[in-house]
């Protein structure tokens, strides 16, 4: 009976051990990243007027980040890492280019893409940061519907 406890106790400190690693690694599924739509409500630092209202979706299956602006709609590739220093790498963005006045907003969201290196969820948003780990762009949640899928 002592040594079937003693081999349950080692396995189960296996499997937690394990299972604290992966933690530290981080996961290439990030909470709801795939699953919802997402908003940018602030950009370097400063907060996005509804009425430039910038959307992205991320297409799990194509492995391509889809946005809306008021003007233009973009485009980019992405990949997820288990580093959960730099889990995102978005590479080939593009975007339409409609004449449109006043496109600062969604023009350097747009640039800024390529520069994103991590992603980080709390509570409903999703933080998108650079190499240093600087904030570039704060969007939250906007859970898809049958309509919009």
């Amino acid at each position: 009976m002592k040594k079937t406890f003693t081999l349950a106790a080692l396995a189960l400190t296996a499997v937690v051990m394990g299972s604290c690693c992966a933690c530290r690694k981080g996961s290439p599924k990030i909470a709801n990243l795939e699953t919802d739509d997402w908003k940018l409500i602030e950009f370097r630092g400063e907060a996005v007027p509804s009425d430039k209202a910038v959307t992205l979706t991320f297409d799990p299956e194509k492995k391509m980040i889809y946005g809306q602006a008021p003007c233009n709609n973009f485009f980019a590739g992405y990949s997820l890492f288990k580093d959960a220093e730099h889990n995102i790498e978005i590479a080939n963005a593009g975007a339409t280019r409609k004449f449109c006045p006043d496109t600062e907003i969604e023009d350097g969201f747009t640039r800024e893409l390529t520069n994103i290196k991590r992603l980080k969820i709390e509570g409903g948003r999703l933080l998108m940061l650079n190499a240093e780990g600087d904030l570039v762009a704060l969007l939250t949640a906007v859970p898809r519907t049958a309509e919009t899928e």
